[in-house]
């Protein structure tokens, strides 16, 4: 996974660690919550302003820390049984692993789902045993480690929720397939699975804003509010799982290799862009080029592009002023799913990724190939330009 929208701040195990831009807004929340509600109604003697504050950072950054554990337990499995991990960002809403491939069995699902809450799970446990070894107190460093471990737990059920693409989904998602021997069929059912547990989930956040006195249920509308964005986003996921797994199978198991344009068209880096098409409205909206500069490509630049460029724009720019750069493009294997470069496509919004293999660039995967694989209409390895 690219960096932009986020800050990569480390590789651990060779694997970027990357904090998108979301996550410090979950960062300030967590530590305005522990800082005003939680620690100063809990700890004994209540402590100054500075001690809350200061602990609540550490312990908020500590709470990620065990978030980013979890992500990682997921990744070292996943790369265990050979399945390449992209990155680790963790954002608003916690933390996702980006494993760039599909497991190729049941158990590998089952295995890599659940070693996260289990990670979390004795996380939680171990630090509520110092918690209680220490003494079961109210001092700062106690309320920090039982915080901290009542959250682990809940953390670890939470994702045990049966809702894909939670990671209790994804254990449904292994059983189904263990008991359907199809992959298809067996994320089709998690995904439904996981579109009604996020609207269960909205809708219990709706009551919690609302408050329902006659079943008990207090005000809150932060908790409801947040129940509610977490519904939205697993709905979403659930649904572009579905959608990715209806293009696999509507793709009848094309790879990149026959989707993806071979015959490259360069330019050099520094051309204008006018010599290239007489306008914008011109330049041919599925032409795809790379960019070169002493023989070595540094972007890519499309058609649509160059269609979106105003008439100024388009007069004065090169190709480098416009250009998508190298380093802002993710690669894509040959032997990879036309499923996961569509997947890929629409994550990334760059329309085209560079096909690599071994470090050398084959060709280029359009989302208008892939398209028109899905349209029943897959062409032959084509040129880009």
């Amino acid at each position: 996974m690219r960096s932009i929208g986020g800050v990569r701040i480390a590789r651990i195990i060779g694997i970027p660690i990357i904090l998108d831009f979301s996550f410090f807004i979950s960062l300030a929340l967590f530590t305005v919550i522990l800082g005003t509600q939680v620690f100063p109604d809990v700890i004994d003697p209540e402590p100054s302003k500075v001690t809350a504050w200061a602990l609540s950072v550490v312990t908020a950054i500590l709470f990620f820390t065990s978030i980013l554990l979890h992500e990682l337990a997921h990744s070292i499995v996943a790369r265990l049984y050979g399945i390449p991990v992209r990155s680790i960002t963790l954002f608003i809403l916690g933390g996702v692993s980006q494993i760039a491939q599909e497991s190729t069995r049941a158990s590998q699902e089952f295995l890599i789902a659940v070693v996260g809450p289990l990670t979390s799970a004795v996380l939680g446990l171990a630090l509520l045993g110092v918690w209680w070894a220490m003494g079961e107190g109210n001092g700062p460093l106690d309320v920090a480690l039982e915080w901290l471990g009542f959250i682990n737990i809940v953390l670890a059920i939470f994702n045990m929720i049966p809702g894909y693409p939670l990671d209790g989904g994804r254990v449904v998602r292994s059983a189904l397939w263990a008991i359907t021997r199809s992959r298809f069929r067996a994320t089709i059912g998690a995904a439904r699975l996981g579109q009604a547990v996020a609207l269960a989930l909205a809708g219990f956040g709706l009551l919690n804003f609302v408050g329902v006195e006659e079943i008990g249920l207090e005000r809150s509308a932060f908790r409801g509010l947040w129940l509610i964005l977490i519904g939205g986003f697993l709905f979403n996921a659930a649904s572009q799982t579905l959608r990715g797994a209806k293009a696999e199978h509507d793709l009848g198991g094309l790879t990149v290799r026959e989707l993806m344009s071979t015959q490259l068209r360069s330019l050099d880096a520094g051309k204008q862009l006018r010599w290239i098409a007489a306008d914008p409205a011109a330049a041919d909206p599925a032409a795809v080029y790379t960019a070169v500069r002493d023989d070595v490509v540094v972007g890519i630049i499309t058609g649509h592009m160059l269609r979106r460029l105003s008439p100024d724009r388009f007069r004065d720019a090169t190709v480098a002023d416009v250009m998508i750069t190298a380093d802002n493009t993710s690669p894509i294997e040959p032997s990879a799913s036309g499923a996961e470069a569509l997947v890929r496509l629409q994550e990334e919004g760059v329309g085209v990724l560079p096909v690599v293999e071994n470090g050398r660039l084959l060709g280029l995967v359009s989302l208008e190939q892939v398209a028109q694989a899905l349209r029943g209409n897959p062409r032959a390895p084509r040129p880009a330009g």
